[in-house]
């Protein structure tokens, strides 16, 4: 049995250049469809966006999603200090 594949890291300035590429693609097909990446977390965004009003219809992951996320890592953060 293999080891899970772990990702490789990514430079942050790359890593916003290929969101923004695929942004510009899917301009012309798809308008209310954009890749971001989160500030927070470095995670990438998908997001369905309406036009019209700018507002975000449904993202992936959801904002609750990354805010576990985000408390999951500063737990981790203590245990680890509390380890040392």
């Amino acid at each position: 049995m293999q080891a899970p594949h772990k990702p490789t890291a990514v430079d942050a300035t790359e890593l916003q250049r290929a969101v923004d590429a695929i942004n510009k693609l899917l301009k012309p097909i798809a308008s209310n469809i954009e890749f971001s990446i989160d500030q927070g977390s470095g995670r990438t965004l998908v997001k369905v966006v309406d036009t019209e009003t700018n507002t975000v219809i449904r993202q992936t992951p959801s904002k609750e999603v990354l805010a576990i996320a985000r408390e999951l890592d500063k737990l981790q953060g203590l245990l680890i200090r509390e380890k040392a």
